[in-house]
């Protein structure tokens, strides 16, 4: 017995339907409705990290947005920021919290930041991007602080370095390396035996002239000093939720 077009076509549907939902992971909406995770099919992976030991990926969509995957909590972190290119510069543990900070090349500037905290179920993003377009950022955590600093001069603006203390993010100025002025040679003592000769018009006595000052090395940035940095003072960068979908 022949089966009816219309027929064929709603079995088709019904088997393409399962067919997705076999290969993509199901996530909560959070109004308490399945959903799909059709990034598991339509994205690609950029980058695999490791969030608390678990395993999370960088994934990238066919119009050049992203999202974050994170395996081990069964969550997906929605992007605001789009590019050809993105990776993530680091991934740090902190008190009651992990950092994820990517980097956006954009046209003009080598490195620009972008900071998330995640933190149980909820995840807050700083600024709009922390640009460090002569050089990238150096990352460190010790003292219980997390630390991003520019190593290079910028060309626009003063340099400056990241600080997580607290939940809060700061961003702290820095100081450009001070020229080193060497010191200024003393002057020979004059001969005993023979009366000193009478000074020559114009000539110069080089041993009475200072040394050049060396030129600042603009390129390089005084690391700021050993232990806890100071953020008494600095008003704290303002964050902004970012949207987390719950994989079931």
């Amino acid at each position: 017995m022949a089966s009816k077009p219309g027929t064929s076509r709603s079995v088709g549907a019904i088997v393409l339907i399962f067919g997705v939902a076999a290969l993509s992971g199901c996530v909560s909406t959070g109004s308490g409705k399945m959903g799909l995770d059709f990034g598991e099919v339509l994205a690609q992976e950029q980058q695999v990290f490791m969030v608390n030991g678990e395993r999370a990926a960088l994934r990238r969509y066919y119009n050049d947005s992203y999202d974050i995957k994170l395996y081990g909590q069964k969550k997906v972190m929605e992007l605001d920021v789009t590019g050809n290119t993105m990776m993530v510069a680091n991934v740090a543990e902190v008190p009651g919290a992990t950092l994820i900070t990517l980097d956006v090349p954009q046209p003009g500037c080598s490195h620009v930041y972008h900071v998330y905290r995640v933190s149980g179920t909820q995840s807050s993003k700083w600024g709009t991007g922390y640009r460090s377009c002569e050089g990238p950022l150096s990352f460190k955590v010790a003292n219980g602080q997390w630390t991003a600093r520019q190593t290079v001069k910028p060309a626009v603006g003063k340099p400056y370095m990241l600080v997580y203390q607290d939940g809060n993010l700061y961003t702290r100025p820095l100081e450009a390396a001070k020229p080193r002025v060497p010191a200024r040679p003393r002057p020979k003592a004059a001969p005993k035996a023979a009366p000193p000769k009478p000074p020559v018009a114009d000539a110069v006595n080089l041993d009475d002239v200072a040394a050049p000052a060396a030129a600042a090395n603009l390129d390089e940035i005084d690391a700021p000093p050993p232990g806890k940095i100071n953020t008494s003072g600095l008003k704290a960068d303002t964050s902004s939720d970012v949207k987390m979908k719950d994989e079931k």
